[in-house]
């Protein structure tokens, strides 16, 4: 039997040996990330335990450990994904133009944290002008690569328009503009109304949104765009990892992408007055739920992908750009749930913050790569049926013996050969294995005897 697997799985290797670039290691950095976020965050939001920390001079500290993993997470992620993608970044102008903006931001985001902590430390005080500034590049670049994107899956589907995937993540990409840049244009709002220069014994108090304003309109607007937002991406992942369900088992498919929608609806129970928190108990605990609503979807998300990954056994190319979609969208949705607009001294929040970019090119370089993947399967799917068709009756018509045999081996020698050109052209290889041409082969064979 003619193997189609081994020149390119070999050729990949090659390329991208065992390293400190490998999935396993980069997979241990994303949950340090995710633990530092969870401790980012519960500082971020709740007063009592910072102020616990302030009692006993531990939170500048803390904030040091915080900042200091978070700076050596993102030159990590950086590092790891320059060297992942280098296949389709030499191939796809964007691909490599975004990674270019993207590092250069990240590295100003990072030049800032490092300005900030030296402020801290020496002078007790920082400005106000940082957090605006990490604000604004973070979400600023969120909304400049999604606009980008989102012009690449709708021009895409326009010449595609049997591809609902494209459409769904391109809808998707467009709301997250909108409520990113609500969401920045209230958190500038808020800055300019604080002093330029923080110090420790400064006390803040957020001023709460009246009824009419506008602070309370770009919230209400915020909070609808937001459902919008995480319903449309959850609706284009069903359909995206529905394509790779038939490996991964299509019970543990469903339990898998119903998960991360569950929980979301969950955290409106009171909203829709399911469930209302009487006690100062419940309300704690209640608080604690929809606080972490982003980050356990995101959990949720990344799982499916991850699981849909470990399937790719032979195809470490389509096996990496799920691994990264799922790295991205377990960032993303745990830097998005923290502002920085009142934050406490030190500005805990911070951290999490400052991976909202990275996280954004993170899903955005993933679910490209991997959409190419679907819309090559499809194509090389069409393509090997046509072609078995084809030689189906002309090793029918003149007689060939052991026809079955002689077939199998054509249309696997041919398919291998236009998957190596397609890969060759994008940058991605289809995620048709050997297993899957033969099938496609069969069906069509089954399909010509039964007509006979």
């Amino acid at each position: 039997m003619v193997k189609i697997s081994s020149f390119s799985n070999n050729l990949y290797q090659r390329q991208f040996p065992v390293s400190i670039y490998s999935n396993r290691i980069s997979s241990l950095v994303i949950y340090i990330v995710l633990a530092t976020m969870v401790t980012d965050t519960i500082l971020n939001q709740n007063e009592e335990v910072s102020f616990y920390l302030r009692t006993y001079s531990l939170e500048i500290v803390l904030f040091v450990v915080l900042a200091a993993l978070a700076i050596a997470a993102q030159y990590y992620i950086l590092e790891f994904v320059k060297y992942k993608s280098r296949e389709i970044r030499n191939k796809v102008l964007y691909a490599n133009i975004s990674y270019k903006i993207t590092a250069i931001l990240q590295y100003l985001v990072i030049a800032d944290f490092i300005v900030l902590i030296v402020g801290i430390v020496i002078f007790s005080q920082y400005p106000t002008l940082s957090l605006a500034f990490i604000t604004g590049a973070t979400y600023g670049l969120n909304v400049a690569l999604m606009a980008l994107f989102t012009r690449i899956f709708f021009s895409w589907y326009k010449s595609n328009r049997n591809s609902i995937v494209v459409l769904l993540y391109g809808l998707s990409f467009a709301v997250v503009i909108i409520t990113s840049s609500i969401f920045l244009t209230g958190n500038l709002y808020r800055f300019a109304e604080k002093p330029t220069i923080i110090f420790s014994d400064l006390e803040q108090h957020l001023i709460k949104s009246e009824p009419g304003s506008l602070l309370y309109a770009l919230n209400k607007i915020y909070h609808y765009s937001d459902i919008v937002s995480f319903a449309l991406k959850w609706i284009a992942t069903v359909f995206l990892l529905y394509h790779y369900s038939r490996r991964m088992g299509r019970t543990k498919y469903w339990i898998l992408i119903s998960l991360p929608f569950i929980y979301f609806l969950g955290t409106y129970m009171d909203d829709l007055h399911i469930y209302e928190p009487h006690t100062e108990s419940e309300e704690f605990y209640w608080n604690l739920y929809v606080t972490y609503n982003s980050t356990a979807g995101g959990v949720l998300f990344y799982i499916g992908f991850i699981v849909a990954a470990k399937h790719f056994h032979d195809n470490w190319a389509i096996k990496d750009y799920l691994i990264i979609c799922g790295f991205g969208f377990l960032l993303f949705f745990s830097a998005g749930q923290t502002t920085l607009a009142f934050s406490p001294y030190p500005p805990f929040g911070f951290a999490t913050m400052s991976f909202y970019g990275l996280s954004t090119y993170l899903i955005l370089l993933g679910l490209y790569a991997s959409a190419i993947s679907v819309s090559e399967d499809i194509e090389l799917r069409k393509s090997i049926k046509k072609s078995t068709l084809r030689e189906a009756k002309f090793l029918d018509s003149i007689g060939t013996a052991h026809m079955e045999k002689e077939l199998m081996k054509r249309m696997v020698l041919r398919a291998g050969e236009e998957q190596r050109e397609r890969t060759e052209e994008s940058g991605v290889k289809s995620s048709l294995d050997e297993g899957d041409i033969l099938n496609i082969v069969k069906e069509v064979e089954k399909d010509v005897k039964e007509k006979k």
